[in-house]
């Protein structure tokens, strides 16, 4: 699926634990953010809990195809009382009804295990609670319409269940970014078709940082589709949000410099070369965020001794004489 039920959760801390809004958590008018996948295989979603550390520092990030969604004031008549529409284009909108106290999905279009779905709500699926923090839980009764539109139009009624929950909080480490304030909210839904002769069940892990963005930094869609028309397939869709690596930063960020890094993966030193005669400094970290060397560029150039580091994946920013991000990458050191 491509976007379902945007379990859009976000950020509020108090007393140091995420906590879910309306104001922090619902998309408005307005708002924009943009996805890309990732095609490594393996990935799980780990344990939840308090305290929990999702590591995907090995995952691979892919550059495209880049998927932007906006959201809009819903004018849909189809997916009433809906007042907000989440778009990422063609076959790719949701609507929810947002309000002080939930968020509610009135349906749109969904992908499940290569079949394209469209779904339209008579009871809508509740897909947050608000205030919601860890171990907030909603099971709601759904029902309304369903159309397949691909591998060949049918249509009929449907009746499911969708289950959320808020499941973890602790640290989302990636390739390029430590996020320290996560929650995670997983979103189960089964949506039966019996006229169709259709089963789909839908779970979603979304990664939020609240101290980020609205939308969710990882998600981790898992679709299965029983039909009688093509028996049973699964599929798992990756998805990251795009420039992750600078959202939230503390640091305002300038456009990217032209950077060699090399040897890459290296053992005992490592070259870093640029042009810029802005860029000043290079400072390395590892998967947990904590600075590990700090090397001054000069002329443009700087070498790092790796000799204390352990093997593995590390790092990057360089950085301008105001700590402004010019260049972030990784590099590896194999030992």
């Amino acid at each position: 699926m491509k976007k379902t039920l945007l379990s859009l959760s976000i950020l509020f801390s108090v007393a140091a634990s995420a906590q879910l809004t309306q104001a922090n958590h619902a998309f408005a008018a307005g708002d924009k953010y943009s996805t890309v996948p990732s095609n490594t295989t393996g990935i799980v979603p780990g344990a939840g809990g308090a305290g929990a550390t999702w590591n995907y520092s090995t995952m691979t990030v892919n550059a495209s195809p880049i998927v932007s969604y906006t959201a809009a004031t819903s004018s849909n008549a189809a997916y009433n009382p809906a007042n907000i529409a989440v778009s990422g284009g063609a076959n790719n909108t949701s609507y929810y009804l947002s309000s002080a106290s939930d968020l509610k999905y009135y349906g749109g279009d969904i992908t499940a295990a290569g079949a394209v779905v469209n779904v339209k709500y008579s009871n809508p699926a509740i897909v947050a609670l608000y205030p919601m923090g860890l171990n907030t839980t909603t099971t709601s009764i759904t029902s309304g319409t369903a159309a397949v539109t691909t591998p060949f139009p049918i249509s009929g009624a449907f009746s499911g269940t969708c289950h959320v929950i808020a499941d973890g909080t602790g640290t989302l480490i990636l390739p390029l970014k430590t996020f320290t304030n996560t929650i995670r909210v997983v979103t189960s839904q089964t949506i039966i078709a019996a006229s169709l002769s259709t089963t789909v069940n839908l779970v979603v892990y979304d990664y939020y940082s609240t101290d980020a963005s609205k939308a969710p930094i990882l998600t981790i869609n898992t679709s299965t589709l029983n039909s009688s028309f093509g028996g049973q397939s699964e599929q798992t869709a990756i998805t990251v949000q795009k420039d992750y690596e600078v959202v939230g930063i503390n640091e305002s960020t300038k456009a990217s410099i032209q950077l060699s890094v090399f040897p890459n993966p290296a053992s005992s030193v490592i070259n870093f070369s640029t042009e810029s005669m802005e860029a000043v400094k290079v400072i390395a970290y590892d998967v947990t965020g904590k600075v590990v060397a700090t090397e001054a560029l000069e002329m443009g150039k700087a070498k790092m001794n790796l000799n204390n580091l352990s093997a593995g994946a590390y790092m990057y920013h360089v950085t301008d004489k105001n700590n402004q991000v010019l260049k972030a990458g990784k590099f590896n050191v194999a030992k």
